[in-house]
Order: C-alpha cells, then structure tokens, then sequence
C-alpha cells in the first residue's frame, strides 16, 4: 500500500495557501470517511513555504496518510486547454483525491486537450478538475462530478455556480466550458466555446 494514499494540490500566491478554508474541510473529510479516523488535520499548519517560493503562484503537492504527510513545492505553468473528448465510463470511483491516478491517466487515449468523463450517462469531470458550462450568463457544473474540487466549493459558496444534472446529450445545449482546479481559477479568458470542432462526442 502506498505510504501516503491521499494528496492535495495547494495554490500558493505570495506565500498564501489559497482556499485554505475549503482544502481543510477536504482534509477533515477523507479523515473521516476514507481513514475512518477522529483525530484533527492540521496539516496545513504545520509546514513552512520555502522562500524561493514566496513569490508569485507556486503549486504544492501534500501528500498524506492519517498521521503523517510530505510537501513538495514547484513552479506552475498553466495548461491551455482548447478541445475536448468524451470518455464514456461506468462506476467510475473518485471521491477522494487519490496519490494513484492510474484510472484517470488511463482514460486519456485521444489527440484532444483533455477529456470529458461521463459517468453513467452524466458529465462529471475532465482528469485535473471540474467543468463549468455556461448557459445564458449563468455558469453551471454537474452535480454528478467525480471530486468536488475547492475551486468548486468556493464558486458555490459564492453563489456563482448552480449545481444541476447534466447528461451527455446536454452538452451542446450549453454556449461554453471551463476547466477550474486549485492552480486554475475561475476565469472568462480560459473559457471554450463549445462546438462539434471543440468537444469530440
């Protein structure tokens, strides 16, 4: 078994955690359901940011088990995303941020940027975040998504993004797509316009 079987992707602006708040309930969450365990995380007080990367956006990866976790600090380079395959899965299970992303890694076979999970018949997520979709100035994300990610969770607490159902013969009912994770805020200048030459059915 793997020495720290659960990870968080960490942005960090100017020496700040971003969405601390929302990390931390992730945190508290797979303590509880995944390691069946009471004690409190606090992990996220409990390692310092070097000072090479207390400037500017830095990714950091937090690796963890019940009682013990490991840090690790990189520069970050968005990933320009501007098309889209769907990948058509059955019981596909992430409901925790596992360290072995062999299941995920596996789906991706296309020429295509990223990919687009539908789960049993419902959009879910692509393989390093969630989905937005835009539909007359309201955006929206699926309700069936894999992981809720904490860039998620802050837009809903935001009242920015309604979760409702989505099924894959929906999509092209929506006018664009964006793809948001930790590293990847909610930004107009990374949306997609979704079309049949942008998102491969």
């Amino acid at each position: 078994m793997c020495q720290y079987p659960l990870f968080e992707t960490l942005a960090i602006i100017d020496g700040k955690i971003q969405n601390i708040e929302f990390h931390q309930q992730r945190l508290d969450y797979a303590m509880k359901n995944y390691f069946h365990s009471n004690q409190a995380v606090t992990f996220l007080s409990k390692f310092a940011i070097p000072t090479q990367f207390q400037q500017g956006l830095v990714r950091c990866r937090l690796d963890y088990n019940a009682s013990d976790f490991e840090v690790n600090f990189y520069p970050y380079n968005s990933k320009k995303i501007q098309t889209f395959q769907c990948i058509y899965t059955q019981d596909l299970d992430y409901q925790f941020k596992y360290a072995d992303r062999q299941k995920l890694d596996n789906l991706k076979n296309s020429n295509c940027d990223e990919i687009i999970i539908i789960n049993n018949g419902f959009i879910s997520d692509c393989t390093i975040g969630n989905l937005l979709f835009l539909k007359e100035n309201q955006w929206y994300c699926s309700n069936h998504y894999l992981l809720k990610g904490t860039q998620l969770s802050s837009l809903i607490s935001q009242q920015k993004v309604q979760l409702i159902e989505i099924k894959c013969e929906d999509i092209f009912g929506f006018e664009k797509i964006m793809m948001i994770n930790a590293l990847n805020p909610f930004d107009e200048n990374r949306t997609v316009l979704i079309s049949k030459d942008t998102i491969k059915i």
